[in-house]
């Protein structure tokens, strides 16, 4: 979200690249890489080389979330005076007044920022330094011979301690990076090249970290990691499109743009649901169907009716699938049974607010956040969320709010908890919550954009999903009409703030499908 900010309040810059790696550097800088925003100089501090220079907006914004500046200097991108140009410089304090700590390297000309990486990681290997070196190189840039002359020599000097990154969008400034130079067989080029390579989808963090992790545990040959991405993601009509490499919004689009990228949407099958049949096979259709998440539902026999599974299905489960794993405990004492979810590699975990008081849940969130899993808290249909939930609104990513009483699948929907969600939601953002309201039963097509009106971004279904002969087209649908809510509620801010038809000309390609329910035909005919 900083990033478009200052893209659209300097009337310049590169919104496709910015976006297309923001998961891999946000994941470097708040999850992975040692480094002290106090101390940029640290001698044991990770290196991190932007090589693909242009998407500055989004490697500012990854800075200034991870405390290298105030996070409101992002509105000074590319003016006159001002620490953050187009393409970043590299800090001293000789260069102080046009850099900002922690920018290792001065970019700009394409294809160079490898190599630089390959000198400080020998040089930290000669020094008998542990620190790491993380690269971020483009499809596009790699059209550069002196890539391949540096993907030749760090394989010779045995650069374990180099990651390199390779942002996969498939999107030059030119065009489509297959009609302009093709690149694949990519994974075998490198390969060729002795380097361990690793591909993974470069918006998902959980396959990110498990990348980064695997790397790190190597030895003797460096790793580039293949991170498939879409240029522009996050922001619908920016996606996969060209013209949008480097090309600004206009400044009055910005408030639209901010809610589209805070109304990402999830959908989470619920595992429980359904005919009784093997978990395994139920993941991997959930996967093909194209869900989001992985919901499962541990049920103990005593803070609930019934009993489901516990940790040691969860590990037999993790390897069939890298899709993040929403663990939601409907347990006594979950605080005696925590490391058995921490060790079967859980991304979210969330406790029940009726089964642990603040104090267990402080000592909770703190060794899941130690662990590298998100933090959440449930709470049942008729129970109120207790004031001391708000006080931690910072390290919590994900409050669930059950939509059915927890213990039965196949339940109907209440209908009475959409007014809490509300209000919910708007005491949370009031304390500064910057995470996800869950919905938890009986979400279906019928009631989904009710539900997404309310405020709610991980929609858990069950029923709707392994209750279907079809799960691919049960999950389209839900997408569906989650696309129709977030359509509406953007063109109602977009006739808020006056740019109703602007807006819904740049958006037309989007519009389309969707004209129908949206009951704008007559206005797209119109937009020429």
């Amino acid at each position: 979200m900083l990033a478009i900010q200052g893209i659209a309040e300097a009337g310049s810059g590169h919104p496709g690249a910015s976006f297309s790696a923001a998961e891999i550097m946000g994941t470097l800088y708040l999850r992975k890489m040692k480094h002290d925003p106090l101390k940029p100089g640290w001698n044991e501090r990770d290196y991190f080389i932007n090589s693909k220079a242009h998407s500055a907006p989004g490697y500012y914004a990854a800075l200034a979330m991870a405390g290298y500046f105030p996070t409101e200097e992002i509105k000074t991108l590319r003016k006159i005076n001002s620490r953050l140009q187009g393409h970043p410089v590299r800090y001293s304090e000789h260069q102080k007044h046009h850099s900002v700590p922690g920018v290792e390297y001065s970019g700009g000309s394409e294809g160079i920022g490898l190599s630089v990486s390959i000198g400080i990681a020998m040089a930290n290997k000669l020094d008998g330094k542990k620190n790491r070196v993380y690269t971020l190189i483009g499809d596009g840039e790699s059209n550069e011979g002196q890539i391949w002359e540096a993907a030749m020599a760090a394989p010779k000097f045995q650069l374990d301690n180099l990651v390199a990154i390779l942002d996969r969008n498939r999107i030059q400034q030119d065009g489509f990076t297959e009609d302009i130079m093709p690149l694949d067989p990519l994974r075998d080029k490198w390969l060729a090249f002795n380097w361990n390579v690793i591909e993974i989808d470069g918006h998902k963090v959980e396959q990110i970290i498990d990348a980064l992790n695997r790397a790190n545990q190597l030895e003797d040959k460096p790793t580039l990691l293949i991170a498939n991405t879409i240029k522009g993601n996050g922001i619908k009509h920016m996606t996969n499109n060209p013209q949008w490499h480097g090309k600004a919004p206009p400044r009055k689009h910005t408030p639209v743009l901010l809610q589209e990228l805070e109304s990402e949407c999830l959908i989470a099958p619920s595992i429980i649901a359904g005919e009784r049949e093997n978990y395994e096979e139920k993941v991997r259709k959930a996967e093909r169907g194209g869900a989001d998440i992985i919901h499962l539902d541990v049920m103990d026999g005593r803070f609930v009716p019934n009993t489901t599974f516990f940790a040691d299905t969860v590990r037999k489960l993790r390897h069939i699938t890298s899709l993040p794993f929403d663990v939601h405990l409907m347990i006594e004492d979950p605080l005696d049974h925590l490391q058995d979810y921490i060790d079967a590699r859980c991304d979210i975990i969330t406790v029940h607010i009726e089964t642990c008081q603040e104090k267990e849940f402080i000592t909770i969130k703190e060794k899941l956040l130690d662990s590298g899993i998100s933090p959440g808290v449930a709470v049942n249909p008729f129970t109120e969320l207790p004031d001391w939930v708000y006080s931690h609104t910072e390290d919590i990513d994900v409050v669930i709010i059950m939509s059915v009483n927890p213990g039965y699948a196949g339940q109907k929907f209440i209908p009475e908890v959409l007014p809490k969600m509300v209000k919910i939601g708007r005491m949370l953002r009031d304390h500064g919550y910057k995470g996800y309201i869950e919905a938890d039963g009986g979400i279906d097509a019928a009631n989904l954009q009710q539900v997404y009106d309310s405020g709610a971004r991980i929609l858990v279904a069950g029923s709707a999903v392994y209750g279907s002969s079809d799960i691919h087209g049960a999950i389209i649908q839900l997408r569906h009409k989650a696309n129709v809510a977030l359509e509406r509620r953007l063109i109602e801010h977009a006739t808020k703030i006056g740019i109703r038809s602007d807006w819904m000309k740049i958006r037309k390609h989007i519009l389309i499908p969707l004209a129908s329910e949206l009951e704008i035909e007559g206005e797209l005919h119109a937009i020429k």
